[in-house]
């Protein structure tokens, strides 16, 4: 073998190695879903870039779970067995094995779907004996297309005053995710609470998650378009959504957010023991207004629980947001950065631009990705969206391709699509200061937050 040979050889092998990584990294983002992934890449022309690809001149990879670690280890054999019963082969017919990468891991994460089902199945058990076994205790389910991780924060804090609370952390609200937690917890205590955030991509999933944890009372936050291309129609989402309620135990309490029509409607139909909430002024002048109406959802809750209005209000002034809320600091250049990142879906887009709106006396700048999952509904969505920059920003960076010209539509010249992360801090920096305002809406780069931090300390909104 030929020097040459020897160097074509190691780039080929690495490009296999980046391409590993690359699409263990996709499906884990997607968690291993057939549907989540197809809903997104389903595209051809998206499918083909990332398969000639593999993420570009970025090095992408999965967080190191040892499923992760199992299917590219895994892949890697694959690859390496097939290279080796090919050989020799021309050398002009190496690309095919890099091309061949993708098709591997796919096969891996099909064959790994097997011992995941089972072990879901054993958490499932094990978690709904233990929650039975735990005769006092009080578990409240929360679920929606967006408000859920807020309402659940909100909750944990007021109900904390005064109860024995514990609760899903971050963004766990999967029935493994949820079964693996109970698992880790001790629940032996008299008068404890249990919050669940409760997540669903289709019919069946809060129904079985309802199964697991046996609720007395259910939140239902919100409801819209979120995740529409995996559900079909909202009339599935409101289905799914509703799995709460008819998995309450008897006699159990169920929580309507009265300001969303959706929810109304399932609310005046239902024939339980029932509370609609609706926005009842500032509960809570700390945090920004979107977040009223959700506060209005746990003053109900606490006061069905036993607390006094006294002990509630105390407790409201109290409240903080956590990583996963909106956080609103002064960064570089002492701009007003509102950093709304965490996750992204219609409504919360809508109420952040309004609260972008209300930074008046200042320039409104605008950076976020193009929502994802939203089916028949998106190309709407995002038209009202680019009617919203039109009307708010003084300029926009849209940091993803899918539905860009949706918005540019009709936010006109008031927006720019710009991936790379270097490219938008310079587009940005001559912008950042005093007077200014900068939202930055869904799951951006974090070296895009990290220039706008600048290691700034956090105000809290």
């Amino acid at each position: 073998m030929t020097i040459l040979t020897k160097i074509v050889s190691l780039i080929f092998s690495l490009a296999i190695l980046k391409s590993v990584f690359f699409w263990v990294y996709l499906w884990q983002l997607k968690e291993y879903r057939l549907d989540r992934f197809w809903a997104e890449y389903g595209n051809l022309g998206k499918l083909l870039l990332f398969w000639l690809g593999s993420g570009g001149r970025r090095f992408h990879h999965p967080f190191f779970t040892l499923k992760a670690i199992s299917i590219f280890l895994a892949s890697i054999l694959i690859m390496g067995l097939l290279i080796l019963k090919a050989l020799p082969v021309p050398s002009f017919l190496w690309p095919l094995f890099y091309l061949l990468t993708p098709f591997a891991v796919l096969l891996l994460v099909l064959f790994f779907k097997i011992p995941t089902f089972f072990a879901k199945r054993i958490l499932h058990f094990l978690g709904r004996r233990k929650i039975l076994r735990a005769r006092e205790l009080l578990v409240i389910g929360i679920t929606g297309s967006y408000g859920k991780t807020s309402t659940k924060g909100f909750l944990y804090q007021v109900l904390a005053k005064k109860f024995n609370v514990a609760a899903t952390p971050g963004h766990i609200n999967t029935e493994a995710g949820i079964a693996k937690f109970i698992l880790s917890k001790d629940f032996s205590e008299e008068g404890q609470i249990f919050i669940v955030e409760m997540g669903a991509y289709k019919r069946g999933e809060i129904r079985r998650i309802c199964e697991l944890v046996q609720p007395t009372i259910g939140i239902l936050t919100g409801i819209n378009e979120q995740h529409l291309a995996l559900f079909g129609s909202v009339e599935n989402i409101k289905k799914a959504k509703f799995e709460l309620i008819k998995g309450l135990r008897p006699n159990g309490l169920a929580v309507f957010n009265g300001d969303n029509p959706h929810v109304r409607e399932l609310a005046e139909a239902y024939k339980g023991k029932k509370i609609m909430y609706h926005v009842r002024g500032t509960l809570a002048g700390q945090l920004p207004p979107h977040y009223q109406l959700n506060l209005s959802a746990v003053s109900e809750v606490a006061r069905y629980l036993g607390m006094s209005e006294g002990e509630i209000k105390e407790a409201l002034k109290k409240i903080i947001a956590d990583e996963t809320m909106m956080k609103i600091f002064h960064g570089k250049g002492g701009a007003l950065i509102i950093d709304d990142s965490y996750s992204s879906n219609p409504d919360g887009v809508f109420a952040a631009l309004d609260y972008l709106a209300s930074q008046t006396e200042r320039w409104k700048f605008l950076i976020m990705p193009s929502l994802i999952e939203l089916g028949g509904s998106s190309k709407e969505i995002h038209q009202k969206i680019g009617r919203k920059i039109k009307d708010i920003c003084e300029f926009a960076i849209i940091t993803t391709p899918d539905s860009y010209e949706d918005i540019k539509r009709e936010a006109g010249e008031k927006t720019l699509l710009e991936q790379n992360p270097q490219e938008i801090a310079r587009r940005v920096e001559p912008h950042l200061s005093s007077q200014s305002a900068i939202l930055v809406e869904g799951r951006v780069s974090e070296e895009i937050l990290e220039f706008l931090r600048q290691n700034s300390p956090l105000r809290r909104p």
